[in-house]
């Protein structure tokens, strides 16, 4: 048993609600309040570190897909080329 001694009024939106009774009822004999209890105290921010870490990898993907775009102009380039001098050879 809970020697809970303050409450916490979190507002929500109707549909939020039933979505968190769902998951509570899915999770066991526990009370939404219990359920949201846990999920909240067992949620853990990303750090500083991780979110830059990713932040990175973003940019580099970033990088890689102009350059992969780049990559696609020039080969469509030359393949418009070589189309249009097999073309003339061909007549």
């Amino acid at each position: 048993m809970s020697l809970a001694s303050q409450r916490l009024i979190v507002p929500i939106t109707a549909r939020d609600k039933e979505l968190v009774e769902r998951k509570a009822a899915k999770a066991g004999k526990i009370s939404t309040a219990e359920f949201v209890r846990r999920a909240a105290l067992a949620y853990e921010p990303a750090d500083e570190e991780a979110l830059a870490e990713l932040r990175a990898l973003a940019d580099g993907f970033a990088d890689i897909h102009a350059a992969t775009l780049a990559q696609l102009d020039r080969t469509d380039a030359a393949l418009d080329a070589a189309l249009a001098y097999f073309g003339r050879a061909a007549k």
